[in-house]
């Protein structure tokens, strides 16, 4: 089955828990934009109408979803017209291979990339990393409410540690 834009998905969690996730947008260039409502329920008792009227747990990220929707990971159970999206910005950056320490922070718009300099400005620090996310990092992130490892640690400490954690 193929996912289009405005589909909702199950997310299997931990515990016998689910939530739904919306395909919100269709970058052609870095993948498919999702979100996931707050709503967390138990696997017999997920009731769309009910999460659909929740906000979004986190910002837009890129996950690889249309993997997750084959393998069945992710199956598709309806539909959510998407209104008024607004492309999000994201943040990027080029570190040094050996010391980890980040180079140049970018802020990227759909549009391109703006360098914003060696540190990353206070004010960019909530936006969300531009990296295509595992659908397990995806679960994780519901489960925990923390951006995974290295991203939330790269935009604190201003360092790549991958590996040296």
């Amino acid at each position: 089955m193929m996912i289009k834009v405005a589909d909702l998905f199950e997310i299997t969690l931990s515990n016998d828990k689910k939530a739904i996730g919306h395909y919100v947008f269709r970058d052609k260039q870095n993948g498919p934009l999702i979100q996931v409502f707050d709503y967390i329920a138990n696997k017999d008792a997920v009731r769309i109408e009910d999460a659909v009227k929740k906000p979004y747990l986190f910002p837009p990220v890129i996950t690889g979803l249309n993997a997750a929707v084959r393998t069945g990971l992710w199956p598709i159970i309806g539909k959510k017209a998407v209104i008024n999206f607004v492309y999000p910005k994201f943040i990027s950056s080029h570190w040094n291979i050996n010391t980890g320490e980040v180079k140049n922070w970018f802020l990227y718009d759909q549009k391109g990339f703006t360098s914003l300099g060696p540190a990353l400005p206070e004010e960019f620090k909530d936006l969300e990393y531009l990296v295509v996310w595992s659908p397990f990092d995806v679960i994780s992130r519901i489960e925990t409410g923390i951006i995974p490892y290295p991203f939330g640690d790269m935009i604190k400490n201003n360092r790549f540690t991958i590996g040296k954690k």
